[in-house]
């Protein structure tokens, strides 16, 4: 069997900041790469020959099917990969697209899901594209943004298929005032889709979707009803859509109408996620908390399901373990089920865990005044605390009148930071407290040189 070409197609502009990770990262799996400039002033161009490009020009006309389709006219591989240069094909996918380039005598398209990384870095939403497919002249892309192959691929009797293949997406961890850009020109291209044609039903969702980012629920809620009505929709996406209905109803405070359309969502698609945590936000937002305590624990059995593998979610959202843990004993405190609380955050305390984690397990702790219980966790992992932890011991330590022990802490603290201003006072304030007066006044010292060393600001005319 003759070895199957994949060719990866782009199309970018200004793109320095991501394109060489984005090119390194499918190198391993692509026999040509075609890069489709739209007028970068950049490196960008100079990034993409590096990696082994062909690099073409497209004057850009507000159209990304125009712009996609115009790249994938170059490609001569069987198959075609498309993704953006904020996107990363994850090194353990590339034996997957390998293993899925296999001769087919109809149109095939195979989902890949996308991990979209969010503001904060760590958290991510899941949903899926159809990035992957057979290179045929009646496979092209619709839609002035949010573009799609699909519609063409079903025109072709072709097939959809799931798979294993994972992108890292990390535009979402863009700037406010950027994302806000990019928002507001997606919205002018979905007016003009939807103007162009009224019944265009992914159109008004992915509209629906813009007014959401900024706040517009209720002009969300008219464009996903009106989506909904079209009914034009694969099962995935249609419960997606039933799901950013309840939410917009959810935003909106109409919690019956939102619980309407979880209900609707789950009876439509069990194998999810989005609807279960739905349920929960609803019940908790009632102040029913023993029901959404229910939904919580669902959340939980579902979480196990996608680590063993036997559940594949599409277009969804995934919560760690630690979101829900810390949720559930938030919401059993709320409840007056203390003992309960405690022994949900025992049991994520149980072994060795990362710093970040214990940050969010401390500050929830301190929060609700469980001190003796913060300790305990920063002492059992006392060899690995950083400065923000360190300080945080020292301060329940104080509290507690351990003064020795606090003297300790802040000693470790002060090696770590001597030029720290606030941990030297602290210092010697803890040295007077247990009458070591000799000790404090040379800190105290140290504390009047820092002080004169510490740039002046400058006097106010």
């Amino acid at each position: 069997m003759a070895k199957q070409r994949l060719s990866v197609c782009m199309i970018v502009k200004n793109e320095e900041k991501f394109l060489e990770e984005c090119l390194r990262s499918v190198q391993p799996v692509a026999d040509q790469i075609v890069v489709l400039d739209t007028g970068s002033e950049d490196r960008t161009v100079e990034i993409a020959r590096k990696y082994g490009a062909e690099v073409h020009s497209f004057v850009w006309k507000n159209d990304f099917a125009a712009a996609r389709n115009a790249s994938i006219k170059y490609a001569k591989g069987d198959w075609i990969l498309w993704l953006d240069a904020d996107e990363r094909l994850l090194p353990e996918s590339v034996p997957l697209v390998k293993k899925l380039l296999r001769p087919e005598r109809k149109a095939v398209a195979y989902l890949v899901t996308i991990k979209n990384v969010l503001a904060d870095g760590k958290t991510f939403k899941l949903s899926t594209g159809h990035r992957l497919f057979t290179n045929r002249k009646n496979i092209y892309f619709e839609g002035r943004v949010h573009e799609q192959i699909i519609f063409s691929v079903a025109r072709a009797g072709g097939e959809e298929r799931p798979s294993p293949v994972t992108l890292l997406h990390l535009g979402y961890g863009l700037s406010q005032e950027i994302q806000d850009k990019k928002n507001e020109r997606n919205r002018q291209l979905l007016l003009k889709m939807i103007e162009e044609n009224p019944a265009d039903a992914y159109a008004h969702f992915t509209l629906g979707q813009n007014y959401n980012l900024s706040h517009e629920y209720e002009k969300a809620l008219e464009h996903y009803l009106i989506a909904l009505e079209k009914n034009r929709f694969q099962k995935s996406l249609k419960t997606q859509l039933l799901n950013t209905i309840s939410e917009a109803y959810f935003k909106l405070k109409q919690y019956d109408r939102a619980l309407e359309f979880a209900e609707r969502s789950l009876a439509l698609n069990s194998a999810q996620i989005g609807a279960y945590y739905l349920q929960y936000r609803i019940a908790e937002a009632r102040g029913e908390w023993n029901n959404a305590l229910q939904w919580l624990e669902k959340l939980r059995e579902k979480n196990k399901q996608v680590a063993q593998g036997t559940l594949h979610t599409e277009n969804d959202i995934l919560l760690s373990d630690l979101d829900i843990a810390i949720t559930q004993a938030n919401l059993l405190y709320r409840a007056n089920r203390v003992e309960e609380a405690r022994n949900v955050l025992k049991e994520l305390l149980r072994f060795p865990v990362e710093l970040s984690t214990l940050k969010r397990i401390v500050r929830f702790l301190l929060d609700r005044g469980e001190e003796e219980m913060a300790r305990t966790a920063l002492l059992e992992n006392e060899a690995h605390l950083d400065s923000e932890l360190l300080d945080a011991l020292g301060l329940i330590q104080i509290k507690q009148q351990n003064f020795l022990q606090a003297i300790q802490t802040y000693t470790r603290l002060f090696g770590l930071q001597p030029d720290n201003l606030q941990i030297v006072k602290r210092l010697a304030g803890l040295f007077l407290k247990i009458g070591e007066r000799e000790k404090a006044e040379q800190l105290l010292k140290m504390l009047n040189e820092l002080n004169v060393m510490q740039p002046k600001a400058p006097a106010s005319v």
